[in-house]
């Protein structure tokens, strides 16, 4: 996995702190009301796929289409472990551990990194959890991650464009 040179950001004051624990609680509910609206009830999904994005891609616009792929791709790999036995039996044993074999291959040389990403691999690792796998709706944690991930993207562009706004309002004020 390669890794990148960065430079940890200081955490911000108490009253940033603050303001940004209000922004996250309203995004966190705005959510579970639009998602509950729409009859979503795996809201784990959502929140997982927020958790990596803004943890690991630190809510980076440009990264959020590969995470949103890998994530889709892990759930799509999770129900393969869970239904292709199911459907084919011994061969789909044998199918499914090659796919996600091959994906955990493509990841560790870091081949079609849009595709294969540690996006794919949380989400493989969580959904195929014993206790999920065998209660998932696979289209309906799919459809949380989707459509929580575009709530969640155009939450943070409302939030960070506001917060432009706020930022070159006092920059041009004490200027």
């Amino acid at each position: 996995m390669s890794s990148e040179n960065q430079t940890a950001a200081s955490p911000p004051g108490y009253l940033a702190g603050f303001i940004t624990l209000i922004v996250v609680i309203l995004g966190i509910v705005g959510w579970i009301f639009i998602g509950s609206s729409l009859t979503l009830s795996s809201f784990y999904a959502s929140f997982l796929f927020l958790w990596y994005w803004a943890t690991i891609n630190q809510l980076d616009i440009r990264k959020f289409p590969s995470s949103m792929v890998g994530a889709l791709v892990g759930v799509g790999l999770a129900w393969g472990v869970h239904d292709l036995p199911v459907l084919l039996g011994t061969p789909g044993v044998v199918l499914s551990l090659l796919l996600v074999l091959c994906a955990i291959y493509l990841l560790i040389l870091e081949k079609f990194t849009f595709v294969f990403n540690p996006a794919m691999a949380l989400y493989l690792t969580v959904i195929a959890a014993p206790a999920l796998l065998e209660t998932s709706d696979f289209r309906e944690v799919g459809l949380a991650t989707l459509i929580g991930g575009a709530f969640f993207a155009g939450f943070v562009f409302c939030v960070q464009f506001i917060a432009s706004k706020f930022t070159s309002d006092t920059s041009e004020t004490s200027a």
